[in-house]
This record gives structure tokens, sequence and C-alpha cells, in this order.
């Protein structure tokens, strides 16, 4: 039957953030850097005695698993760190520090706009000015240890989060040898880090590839869908690896489904805060919409993979994947008849999981 593995390898390059970009936006990064450690010099000195500033980029920018989005920004996450010893009661509320930032960073140099947002300081840049549309997120942590931070929420207060755990658990399921040590002793390790980064690249590992197929399926649809980080918990959680890529994602699929119906639609978040359901506050007809949309995605994959000619198969990704799936590289003719039997759905209701 129709084997799909090279048209998802070209569909990857598509969807995947290039060398270039990736220097684009690291090059934006560390303007913003510059900026806020300027800005910091110029605290009163007994300020300085008591903190210090330090960043992290996080995410899927670090993970390797961030894509370009079909018509969206590109977004990048950079956490900054104030490094004190202050208690909650003695510092600052959470707006101050937001506001110390954005005053640090002002406007001009390509910066389209400055957003004061709950989590984080979005800095939104002007489309075309480095080729791409994109945006930096800031979220601003207070720690008196680097691994113990606490997220400036504005309306929550100061919260647990810890983005660097949440990299260590992902790399774990990607066996790819990360080291914590990596980011909280980023000086120290840095010739490694930077190796470990390149090699994880090069590699390219097939859970990392899923991850960005489903990014991308959740950004053609976007509206209702999960935000990148319940897909990549998805994912990783309920991987199932193959030779081909194309049986790898209808075999997470199905594993998805089977996750979500088996545990009443949740998504467990891994870290800080441990057990917190990522789907708690989701709208009823936003988790109805991703499990048809799951369902339906489940039965194109089951069609493609068992479909002899590659030219149909190929319609049939294109459909939940969009224009960048590589259709016209598509052969039109008969391959071989080989049935590659789908895992078990453990429940065919298309409506099981409590939703």
């Amino acid at each position: 039957m129709a084997n799909c593995n090279v048209l998802f390898k070209k569909y990857n390059t598509a969807i995947k953030l290039s060398d270039e970009d990736r220097e684009k936006l690291k090059k934006a990064r560390n303007s913003l850097r510059d900026r806020m450690q300027k800005a910091y010099d110029k605290f009163p000195k007994e300020e300085k005695k008591t903190h210090a500033i330090e960043f992290q980029s996080q995410g899927s920018f670090v993970m390797d698993t961030i894509i370009k989005p079909y018509e969206t920004d590109f977004d990048l996450d950079d956490g900054v760190y104030f490094i004190g010893n202050l208690t909650e009661e003695q510092r600052a509320d959470t707006q101050t520090f937001h506001n110390v930032i954005i005053k640090a960073i002002d406007k001009g140099n390509e910066i389209e706009d400055i957003i004061d947002k709950k989590t984080c300081v979005r800095v939104k840049y002007i489309k075309g000015s480095h080729d791409l549309g994109f945006h930096i997120d800031i979220p601003i942590y207070y720690a008196e240890k680097f691994e113990q931070p606490e997220l400036a929420h504005t309306e929550e207060g100061w919260i647990e989060s810890n983005p660097v755990e949440f990299i260590a658990w992902f790399e774990e399921k990607a066996k790819s040898n990360f080291n914590k040590a990596f980011l909280y002793e980023s000086t120290k390790y840095f010739s490694e880090y930077d190796k470990w980064l390149s090699d994880i690249r090069k590699k390219d590992t097939q859970l990392r590839r899923i991850v960005r197929y489903l990014k991308a399926w959740g950004d053609l649809k976007r509206k209702e869908m999960p935000p990148g980080i319940v897909m990549s918990i998805l994912a990783a959680n309920n991987f199932t690896e193959n030779e081909r890529d194309d049986i790898a994602l209808r075999d997470t699929l199905v594993a998805i489904k089977n996750d979500l119906d088996e545990n009443n639609f949740t998504c467990k978040r891994p870290t800080t805060k441990v057990g917190e359901d990522l789907f708690a506050n989701t709208p009823k007809k936003e988790k109805e919409y991703f499990y048809n949309a799951l369902n339906s995605f489940i039965e194109s994959a089951n069609f493609a993979i068992n479909n002899p000619n590659q030219k149909d198969a190929c319609l049939k990704w294109k459909k939940h994947l969009g224009e960048r799936f590589p259709c016209h590289l598509a052969k039109d003719e008969i391959e071989g008849a080989n049935v590659y039997a789908a895992p078990p759905v453990k429940n065919d209701n298309s409506k099981s999981a409590t939703i």
C-alpha cells in the first residue's frame, strides 16, 4: 500500500524552523536581552547588590519542535529571571515587574508593539523587518534559586512555574541525553549545551517530527485546537514509533484518542504544577471540536496508509495538514498490497470521551 514517508520528510522540512530563521530569531532575542541588561545596569547600586538578572530561552525553540505557522506569527519564548532572596511579601507586585520590562524594551527598532499579557510581555515585530512575522514572549520570574522560579502573573500573583523541568521531561521522552545543568549552569556547560542543540537538530528524532505534524495540524485549523504544550504532552505520552512517519503519526493519533477516552478527556501537566489538567478550563464546544477532528484525522490516515495509490493517499494527508503537504511529488501509480492495520481503537463511539 501507499508509502508516504518521503512526502512527510519533505513536509517536515517545509514546517520546520530553518537555520536561517533560527538565527534571525536569536538576533532579535539577543537584542531584547541587551536592552533589558542595559536597563538593569542603571538600577541603583543597592538594588544590584541584592539582585541579579539572567535569561533563558524555553519551550519549543529549545526542544526544536517549533514550526513555521501557516498564517500567524512565529512564537519564541525567552524568560527573564530576577535572582534575589526577597519573600513574596517583600518584593514588588507582579505588575511592577511587568512595567519594568516594558519600559526597558521600549518600542522602535523594528518593534511594532509591546503587549502586556497576564503571563508575559509580548514583543511583536514589524512583518517583513526580518523577512518573517514573529513575536517574542517574555515571561518574568523571580527566584532565590534558578531551579525554583516563580512566574509573575498579573492576575494570580507569583505562581510556581519551571519551564526547564518541562524541557527535561520532554527530552527524556525523546531520549536525547539532555542534562538540566545545560540550562541551570549555562556558563559552565555552554559548549556542551551548544553541541547538544546541534546534535538534536541534526538527528531530528521522530518524536519531534510527530509533535511538529500535530502542531501544524492544529495551526491549520487554529480556532478551537489545543495549544502547543498540550499537543506536545499528548504526543510524548502516546508516541508510537515506526520506521515510517505516516504510520507513526496514525498510530500516535489512535493512542491519543484511546488516552482521552480512558482518562475522561484530560491532559495532565507532567511538571509544575504537576497533575494540573490543561483541558480543565477548555469549553465543551472546543473539546468536541478537537475530538471530532481527531476522529476525522484517524479515519483519513487509515484510508491513506492502506490506499495502493500514493497520489490518492497524499490527498487524505493534505486534507488535514494543508497546502504545504507536497502532493505534487506523489506518484500516481499502484504500490504493493500490504495492509498496515491500525492499533485497535478501544472505543469506536466517536463521542465516547467525557467532554
